[in-house]
């Protein structure tokens, strides 16, 4: 009889439950990329272009690990002559 190995993880619904939210310290790079993403969607480029990280989508995945909901939405290229005719952008989805 095969044992069926499972990943120990977050489960599949944790993103889905509010509560299980992780306080962020403000001065973190997830607290930084938090406040932006209040404000507006940005794409990974913008949010390292406006803030000091090394790389976007790292700190956008732990955030999503930690149970913050944070889609992703794609958007028209804003530079018409690029090659990618669209960019993905980062939203954060607020608990009404």
């Amino acid at each position: 009889m095969p044992v069926q190995n499972k990943k120990p993880g977050l489960g599949e619904d944790r993103a889905k439950n509010e509560e299980l939210c992780i306080y962020v310290k403000p001065n973190t790079q997830q607290g930084m990329v938090l406040e932006i993403l209040r404000q507006h969607p940005a794409s990974a480029f913008e949010l390292q272009h406006l803030l000091p990280l090394a790389d976007a989508r790292a700190v956008v995945r732990d955030l999503k690990a930690k149970g913050y909901a944070i889609d992703t939405i794609i958007a028209p290229n804003p530079n018409q002559n690029a090659r990618c005719k669209t960019i993905q952008r980062y939203r954060l989805i607020e608990a009404q």
